[in-house]
């Protein structure tokens, strides 16, 4: 007999994609996605033993029922349709999920070579900002 208390077993690339799909084709709403990603976002198991790809997801999923107030822009929160204005818009939602794809297929791709090639992506990115600040 399973633990009713014991968190639910986190999910794949697979199962992640399924969420971002129907939030797409509206079958689900941003808020039911939240919920539904909250357990490996926010949680004690947060991230534990989950693939790098999944983590991505699993964020962007989380953060697509942000809101924020026009009159007050610095200011946001996970909402509900109608508290404010969507931070993420319906494509920009559907963009991402084209990006983590093709993030994904790079990785099936060259599974040895994807890791050392996006660490080098985040370092350029890195020194091109450190750059741009100037000196300390």
């Amino acid at each position: 007999m399973s633990d009713p208390k014991a968190p639910p077993l986190p999910p794949g690339r697979a199962e992640v994609a399924g969420q971002w799909r129907a939030l797409i084709a509206g079958e689900v709403t941003r808020e039911a996605v939240h919920a539904w990603a909250a357990p490996w976002v926010e949680g004690e198991g947060a991230f534990v033993d989950l693939a790098p790809l999944v983590v991505t997801a699993l964020q962007y999923l989380h953060g697509f029922d942000l809101c924020r107030d026009p009159d007050r822009p610095g200011l946001l929160w996970h909402g509900r349709a109608g508290e404010g204005e969507w931070v993420h818009s319906a494509d920009d939602i559907a963009d991402g999920f084209a990006r983590w794809r093709e993030k994904c297929d790079r990785c099936d791709a060259d599974p040895q070579g994807w890791s050392p090639a996006l660490r080098a992506q985040v370092d350029a990115l890195v020194r091109a900002g450190d750059a741009a600040a100037g000196p300390g």
